[in-house]
């Protein structure tokens, strides 16, 4: 049993190379047929090779495509902005000039009268993409900063064959929170 399983664990992670070995047998089976059809041996081979081709750039493509949108949404839209900053009085501060509002850790933020919202959603649906991120607002619900990031989820066959499917985001989030916090409250 457990050959078996060791089996069908290396089945489930090769899926994806197994889906491109069967679609380079089934374009090239496709290809002959379709190129049987022509004379000429130039004809034959230039609408072959289109064939297997079409079988293998066909569903990559939206991997493909969704990569180059995904770095350019993280290029031009992700990161910090920071609209207004709050200067606070020397209690607020530690020696080293580190908030004492703000445990970098694990992101605990206990400054009176400021909060964040936080929002996700789908941004594309193809190629599928989310927006998250989330806003510093003072009492009276002026934003003072915010953070965006985006999620890419794959092409159709990192979403639907691969056993851990997790998204790939722009930067580290915790990373933009301590900077949020840096740049938006001085001493």
């Amino acid at each position: 049993m457990k050959h078996i399983n060791e089996l069908l664990g290396f089945v489930v992670l090769t899926s994806p190379l197994w889906l491109i070995v069967l679609l380079l047998i089934l374009g090239t089976g496709i290809a002959v047929k379709v190129s049987m059809r022509f004379r000429t041996t130039a004809v034959k081979v230039v609408v072959g090779l289109g064939v297997v081709a079409l079988f293998l750039i066909v569903p990559f493509a939206d991997e493909i495509a969704g990569r180059i949108y995904f770095s350019h949404l993280c290029a031009t839209e992700a990161g910090i902005k920071v609209y207004h900053t709050v200067e606070l009085p020397a209690e607020y501060w530690d020696s080293a000039g580190k908030p004492k509002f703000y445990d970098e850790r694990n992101g605990n933020f206990t400054l009176k009268g400021y909060r964040v919202d936080y929002a996700s959603g789908t941004y594309t649906f193809f190629p599928r993409i989310e927006k998250a991120g989330y806003k510093r607002l003072d009492e009276t619900g002026r934003v003072l900063g915010e953070v965006t990031d985006f999620l890419y989820w794959g092409g159709w066959i990192r979403r639907n064959f691969s056993p851990h499917n997790t998204a790939t985001g722009c930067k580290d989030r915790r990373e933009h929170s301590r900077n949020l916090v840096r740049q938006i409250f001085k001493n």
